[in-house]
């Protein structure tokens, strides 16, 4: 018998967390793309339908799947390590950027959005260039994905300029 690819339970969680996350945005009002080829710091791509038309608001996204979440402050939130690359890469996008938590066996998906997180967090700035590879971030728990998400509209249509520096703006 030939010997063939195993599967694990990393790529199962990976699996079915990106599908969560489609699932939970409302195909009426949102576009999905999976981002395919080299990951470079984004999963997905959703786009925002408005009075039938494509409005070209977008939200791109970092997806991350877990069983086991690290949830603190009588579970409030989520302390995720995300890379500093990531969050360097999120911090230079125009678009906002989202991470997405999904807790795959409740199948909830909550978010955070990336830029908002650290223009309230002007002091996390520092912390990314002192050679360290992860920063905690804090999820709250009750920003969920689903057919409330008048929130996540509103992100869509935000902009940002000035890049991963403390000056980090919306654009006017």
């Amino acid at each position: 018998m030939p010997k063939l690819p195993k599967d694990c339970t990393a790529r199962q969680i990976g699996s079915k967390a990106r599908q969560l996350v489609h699932m939970r945005f409302n195909a009426a009002r949102w576009e999905f793309h999976e981002i395919t080829g080299t990951d470079h710091g984004t999963d997905c791509l959703l786009e925002l339908i408005e009075d039938n038309e494509f409005s070209n608001h977008e939200i791109k996204g970092q997806i991350k799947g877990s069983r086991n979440f690290n949830y603190i402050s009588n579970r409030k939130f989520i302390s995720y390590s995300l890379d500093v690359k990531t969050i360097n890469y999120g911090l230079n996008t125009p678009e906002p950027f989202l991470l997405f938590c999904v807790d795959v066996d409740d199948e909830i998906v909550y978010y955070l959005p990336l830029q908002e997180y650290f223009i309230q967090h002007p002091e996390l700035f520092e912390r990314l260039h002192n050679n360290t590879s992860t920063l905690a971030v804090h999820v709250p728990t009750d920003y969920i994905v689903g057919e409330d998400d008048f929130e996540l509209q509103e992100i869509a249509k935000e902009s940002y300029v000035g890049g991963a520096t403390p000056n980090l703006h919306k654009a006017q």
